[in-house]
């Protein structure tokens, strides 16, 4: 049997797909006036899920009172289909930018000349870091990991917040330690937002639009923070190497 709080995500969700307003029902007031919490937090996962081109950026590092941490950007395009992460650390140097095609393996750009190519772009597969991009953050899972904030406790409306040009409802609460014997796979999807710490409880904000779409998260614990914002959302486009524009790498 569906608990009440489920039944209400799953109404929000296919009233969001119909209709874009069944969470806000005034068309006299601003929109997150009148915004439900319960009913927003249910159904971030479901439009978070429906996106297929955006820019995500996302930063992580120390704590809150730990300075400068690293940041991995993250851009999606559905035409053609295909992914480009871009990953600049804050001690500097050249930024680590690779294409993910819908087949074949991962394009690494060859920025200084290291590997000795005839061209910018080479195959990258054997060539990337562990972890790499792709595996920092499963872009796959990006429902689930957006479905964890549906757990937020203590949520509290903030004041009306601009992203960009994208008007939000920031919620702020916060995410209970997990109890020991929980499963590995619950341990792995927790992992982006609290790293190999998972003893502590974890603070946790959500910025959320109109359309319900989580647009900005946060998490900070006792170790380390880390934050997620959504941009471009179906105008992100870039150019994806083929043919003579990629080569084979001639030094390890």
């Amino acid at each position: 049997m569906e608990s009440p709080r489920s039944a209400l995500a799953l109404a929000c969700a296919l009233s969001l797909s119909l209709s874009g307003c069944a969470l806000f029902p005034s068309a006299d007031r601003p929109w997150y006036e009148e915004a439900d919490t319960e009913a927003l937090l249910g159904a971030l996962a479901d439009a978070a899920s429906g996106a297929d081109n955006y820019t995500l950026e996302l930063g992580f590092g120390p704590g809150p009172a730990g300075g400068t941490g690293t940041l991995l950007t993250y851009e999606v395009s559905d035409s053609p289909s295909a992914v480009r992460a871009t990953l600049s650390a804050p001690e500097g140097g050249p930024d680590l930018v690779v294409v993910y095609p819908e087949e074949g393996q991962a394009l690494l750009h060859d920025s200084e000349d290291l590997l000795g190519a005839p061209t910018e772009w080479v195959q990258g597969d054997a060539l990337l870091p562990s972890p790499s991009p792709a595996e920092v953050l499963d872009l796959n899972s990006l429902g689930e990991l957006v479905g964890l904030l549906s757990a937020m406790q203590g949520a509290d409306p903030g004041a009306s917040e601009n992203i960009g040009e994208t008007g939000t409802l920031p919620l702020h609460g916060f995410l209970p330690a997990l109890a020991e014997g929980t499963g590995p796979e619950e341990r792995a999807t927790f992992g982006p937002l609290l790293g190999e710490d998972v003893s502590g409880r974890l603070e946790v904000s959500v910025w959320v639009d109109a359309e319900g779409f989580p647009v900005r998260m946060e998490s900070a614990g006792p170790t380390s923070s880390l934050w997620l914002e959504f941009s471009e959302r179906g105008d992100t486009a870039f150019h994806v190497p083929n043919g003579d524009e990629v080569s084979e790498p001639v030094r390890n």
